[in-house]
């Protein structure tokens, strides 16, 4: 009995976080087609998506490692995160896109009037599609280079 008991909790802690509310997998990126292909190094590949990003007013606050792909996360305010992921496969790398933003709650009739002062009041995140626009000047910068 005291064996189980831990791996009981542990498993409602994996199925309760399976369906709280978050971002979208990774999986469901990378099983969409490759639009995007080069033959340069990853690292210059995560180089040029931090200058577009920053100069398309992202901020870029995180550049993650799983196994040999990156993904680089950025933010534009409170609302919006999108998530760019390069995938080495031998001598070229595919570049895939995520845009997604907070999906918020409807506001009360009485007490919330302030536009500023509905932090944490949110639903989850939606996913918004490919962040098109950053995807496509990363694409020329890499094909000038």
């Amino acid at each position: 009995m005291k064996t189980i008991f831990p791996f009981l909790l542990g498993a409602g802690a994996v199925s309760f976080t399976a369906c709280a509310p978050g971002y979208t997998s990774a999986s469901f990126v990378y099983a969409e087609p490759a639009e995007y292909v080069y033959e340069v190094p990853v690292d210059r590949v995560v180089v040029v998506t931090q200058e577009v990003l920053v100069d398309r007013g992202w901020t870029v606050y995180r550049v993650e490692r799983s196994g040999p792909n990156r993904i680089i996360w950025a933010r534009r305010g409170d609302d919006d995160v999108v998530r760019i992921f390069a995938s080495p496969t031998g001598q070229r790398v595919v570049v895939r896109g995520l845009w997604e933003a907070r999906e918020r709650k409807a506001r009360r009739e009485h007490g919330d009037h302030d536009e500023d002062n509905d932090r944490g009041r949110h639903k989850g995140w939606v996913r918004r599609g490919r962040p098109q626009d950053g995807i496509a000047a990363i694409d020329v910068r890499l094909k000038n280079h």
